[in-house]
């Protein structure tokens, strides 16, 4: 299984570095960005697919909301925890609004910020996996269903007191029978 790539978004250069060795000492692939503008950049590139960003709010020029709300816009697929010392209300309730996973104030516990990675890239496996599941299903049941409107066969379903519930194309033809919705 390949290792989890994360995005680590802030205008801090030190917290970059130490953030970056710590999380990559827990087996995740790490790049960094500098700022807002840069985090759009790389998210915009299809050379690389993110599986989660870590995203500081307050920065100068374009803010982790302004991120946030791009990222929602251009419906880009990733997880991000919001790694901030911004802690209004305001800031914590939009972060959440613009779909965070996980708000973390700095100074951040390093374990707890590895325990909240875990939990988002586990959660947004699961998704993925039920999207999967579900179009498979889908094509199923499309399947299913053209196979007994398409069956030379008479198919019908009636209820307990004896309506018809289900006919399929033939027993239309042959018994005269009409569906109504």
């Amino acid at each position: 299984m390949p290792r989890p790539h994360i995005l680590l978004v802030d205008d801090e250069p030190n917290l970059l570095r130490s953030c970056e060795e710590l999380l990559e000492t827990a087996g995740f692939v790490v790049t960094t960005s500098n700022g807002g503008k840069d985090a759009l950049s790389k998210l915009s590139s299809s050379a690389t697919a993110f599986d989660l960003m870590l995203l500081d709010l307050n920065m100068p020029g374009i803010d982790g909301l302004h991120v946030m709300r791009e990222i929602k816009q251009k419906s880009i697929d990733i997880c991000t925890v919001v790694l901030s010392g911004e802690t209004s209300f305001e800031w914590v309730s939009a972060a959440f609004q613009l779909g965070a996973f996980e708000y973390i104030c700095k100074p951040y516990n390093y374990d707890g910020l590895v325990n909240t990675i875990n939990n988002a890239l586990q959660k947004r496996e699961m998704e993925k996996s039920f999207l999967k599941l579900r179009k498979q299903l889908e094509r199923s049941e499309r399947l299913h269903r053209f196979m007994i409107e398409s069956s030379p066969d008479i198919i019908f379903i009636v209820d307990k007191p004896g309506n018809f519930v289900f006919v399929n194309d033939r027993a239309e033809d042959l018994l005269g029978y009409k569906k109504t919705n």
